[in-house]
Parts: C-alpha cells; structure tokens; sequence
C-alpha cells in the first residue's frame, strides 16, 4: 500500500528537530524536574459535546500532559478548520476525509493522522408509519437536508450514486438545520441527520422511526484527526503525542463511559447544569457514538486506523460527481505511522 511510503517518511520526519511551537512553563512531574508543556490548539467542529468525550477525558486525566501538551479546545466551527490547520493558525483540527481530499486538490497540504469514526454517521430518518425502510423507498419523497452542501448533502449523494437514484427521482428540500422539527411537524417525510443525534432524540421523544445508513450502502470516509504536513514534519513528536493521547482517551472511553461522561462535564458547562432527563440523553448519544469508532479494522490494527479503499473509494466518488474536480493522491492524504495501541 502507498500509505507504508509515507510511513518511511514519517520515520524520517522524526529524526528532524522539533521547533516553532511556543512552549510554557507549566511543569509535568515525573523526576522532580519541570517539563516546558507545549501549547497546541484543536478546532473542534462544533460547541463543546459529549461527543468529543475522548477529548475531554484526555485532557481532565491529564494523557496529554503527559505527552508534553497544553491543549486548547477551539469552538470557531463557523470558521474553516481545514484552512485554520493548513496556514498553521492552529495546529490539529477534524474534518471528514472527503473534505481532506477536496483540500488536497486545491493545494491545501494538510492529512489525516487517525480516523475517528469507521464509517459515515449519517443517517436518513422518517416516521415508522411511512413504511420507508430501503434507499429504494426514497423515490417520490421529500428529503429534508440542512442545503446542497456538507456531510449530509455528500451522504445523501452516496446514498443515491450507490444506490442508482438520481436527484430528479427524490424532492429534495432545504431546510437548515431544522430537521427534527421539520420531520416532527410533517413539513418532510424524510431529515438527515447523524446516527448518534437526532434519531436518538426523536425516540426519546416518543417518536418510532425507520432509519436508512449511508454505511450500509456505501464506504464513505468520516471524520479524523487533520494535521498540516509542515507540523508533521517539524514537530512530528507533537503529532504523535496529541494522536497518542487522543487514542489512550478514545480506549478509557470505550472502557468507562459513565467515568468519561463525568469527567467531560467540566468541559461543557450547559450539560453539567443540565436536569437528570438531558444527561440520561446525552449518555445515550455517547454509548451509540462510541459504536463509530470501533470496526473489524480497528479490532486488527488498532483504534484511528485510515483505510485505504474507504478513502478511494470515497475519492472515485466525489470525481464520478464532479465534486473532486482533478484527481489527488489517496495514498498521500493520510498516514497511519501515529496511531498506536495506547
């Protein structure tokens, strides 16, 4: 495989002297002597959720301190993290792989060091009572998506291409993200969404749904770690120690996510201040999001592992649909030489 070229590269990379990160005094004990802690930033691509518990977790149980890091969570989602990473105005960011090849093309040099989530979490819900269960049943119905851009507009794309509908054969409207109400109060018969999110709030509510999965249909690549490939070859000890830290935060989750919902609460001040009814919730959105990061991939080579044909796959597909306008180097738009068994 390409990516085993990149990892001789990245072996090399670790041999360069680290540089050009400011480093603080803050100490980390381990011989009585004070460790400088090195000040990274991550955009994060939404407000503070309990999704990102791995984050948090590494953070209040002190993993990146450990691996010599001051770590910052960004919430300027509404700013682009890809060009924030690629220009170097914050150092780690997430992003989806499609996002990371259509970056590639445009001369953006960034890559993904660890996937976060196995496989696409979005989803395509609708009232039981409407009976749509298959892509098939899609045709002739109206399909809420936030507009004609972002994940669940590319999902729903994969979704079609791999299921040989065309956008002529659905009513496809945009909605904003509104979609819960939206379906709710009938103004669609079918909402994207996010498999460990809005179908959860909706069952809660009472509400029984059929729910069709992009990864049932199709490979599409999903969200992971987005570095800059100048960090990794500068400071290639602080890529590994931030993937490494992530991980080790990924796996305590996995062990404990009662112990990692806790200790993400610090780190999201409404849900701490929350009643009983929204944290039981948001329990349930961590247990159904802990699914995504695992796979028989990841049970192989270990947690954050980036698979080679999900992301050509996703590549031929983004180029089929005119979205990818040149073709990019799958094999050089990600690593997994970072990823360790924590």
């Amino acid at each position: 495989m390409r990516y085993r070229r990149i990892l001789a590269v990245v072996g090399l990379f670790f041999l360069a002297a680290c540089g050009g990160q400011t480093a603080t005094p803050t100490a980390v004990t381990g011989n009585d002597q004070a460790k400088p802690l090195t000040k990274v930033t991550i955009a994060m691509p939404y407000v503070p959720n309990i999704q990102f518990a791995p984050f948090y977790l590494a953070k209040t149980q002190g993993y990146y301190e450990a691996e010599g890091l001051d770590v910052t969570f960004d919430y300027q989602y509404e700013t682009d993290s890809v060009q924030r990473v690629a220009n170097g105005s914050v150092q780690f960011g997430m992003a989806g792989g499609d996002s990371v090849l259509l970056a590639r093309a445009q001369g953006l040099p960034i890559m993904t060091v660890a996937t976060i989530s196995q496989r696409s979490p979005i989803v395509f819900y609708s009232k039981a009572e409407l009976n749509i269960k298959t892509p098939a049943d899609l045709k002739g119905k109206s399909v809420g998506i936030p507009g004609r851009f972002g994940a669940s507009y590319i999902g729903l794309l994969a979704l079609m291409y791999s299921n040989s509908l065309q956008e002529s054969d659905l009513n496809i409207q945009e909605i904003g993200f509104a979609q819960v109400q939206a379906l709710s109060e009938d103004k669609v018969q079918v909402a994207s969404g996010y498999g460990n999110n809005e179908p959860i709030q909706l069952a809660e509510a009472g509400v029984k749904l059929n729910v069709i999965r992009v990864s049932d249909s199709f490979a599409l690549t999903s969200d992971g770690l987005i570095v800059s490939e100048s960090l990794i070859k500068e400071q290639p000890t602080v890529v590994m120690g931030f993937v490494k830290a992530t991980l080790k935060g990924m796996s305590a989750t996995i062990a404990d996510p009662t112990q990692a919902f806790n200790s993400s609460l610090r780190e999201i001040p409404e849900l701490q201040a929350a009643d009983d009814a929204t944290k039981a919730l948001q329990q349930k959105v961590l247990a159904e999001t802990i699914g995504y990061w695992q796979s028989d991939s990841t049970a192989k080579y270990g947690l954050g592992f980036t698979d080679q044909a999900t992301w050509q796959a996703t590549h031929d597909f983004l180029r089929q649909q005119n979205i990818l306008k040149q073709d990019v180097a799958v094999g050089e738009s990600f690593v997994n030489g970072f990823i360790a068994t924590p």
